[in-house]
């Protein structure tokens, strides 16, 4: 990369980068570019996509309703400021 490509970048991005720093962010954004191309060169040709590193699946189950006890749902409903008798009273939030 050229210090005018840099300065382009740098206009585009509207950010200001000063003559001292043009040399550090030259030699990262080459060193960045040179890490891409040893990323191309492995050859993927006939690989599977991955979406996960493992194999692992997610085990599904059925849910299953329990009733909850009367001492534990009043203990919640009384910890709230507003309720109405088994529900929680929230104010409006879509108009």
């Amino acid at each position: 990369m050229l210090g005018e490509e840099l300065e382009t970048m740098a206009f585009l991005a509207r950010i200001e980068i000063k003559e001292s720093e043009k040399e550090r962010y030259l030699k990262d954004i080459n060193n960045m570019f040179d890490y891409v191309e040893i990323l191309q060169e492995p050859n993927i040709t006939g690989l599977r996509p991955t979406t996960h590193v493992t194999e692992l699946r997610n085990v599904w189950r059925e849910d299953v309703v329990k009733p909850c006890p009367k001492e534990v749902i009043d203990m919640m409903l009384n910890s709230s400021s507003e309720k109405e008798e088994t529900f929680y009273r929230v104010k409006k939030v879509i108009t």
